[in-house]
């Protein structure tokens, strides 16, 4: 029975490698994952968000990423990985599309001197 499901850019190569690599370690088949648009909205170029199916609740960067590390018993060795603040924030970045400090955020098209506000 699946228990997530996770959202990703469906023009992102890197994101599609992942969900590749996400089924093949899912033994218990409790992992989803789709391209479409998410209840919070678009989403940037490498960003991924994760829904709980049982409580819908949305999940963003690296407590998204914890989200899918305790679906599949391969990656429970990367969990402690978590803990430790700077790899923490260098995960997070990678999976709210902002890989290599480069953020695909575009300012909206009424005000293009201000950012729009983050999800999550």
């Amino acid at each position: 029975m699946k228990r997530i499901l996770i959202y990703r850019h469906p023009h992102c190569e890197r994101c599609t490698k992942f969900a590749r690599l996400h089924h093949a370690v899912d033994w218990f088949d409790r992992m989803a994952d789709t391209t479409a648009t998410p209840p919070t909205g678009p989403l940037r170029m490498g960003e991924i968000v994760v829904e709980n199916l049982a409580t819908h609740r949305i999940y963003h960067g690296a407590e998204a990423l914890a989200l899918v590390y305790r679906q599949a018993v391969a990656y429970w060795p990367l969990l402690p990985l978590l803990w430790i603040p700077p790899v923490r924030g260098w995960l997070d970045r990678q999976v709210r599309g902002c890989a290599d400090d480069s953020c695909q955020i575009a300012p909206p098209a009424d005000n293009p001197d201000s950012l729009p506000a983050r999800n999550g």
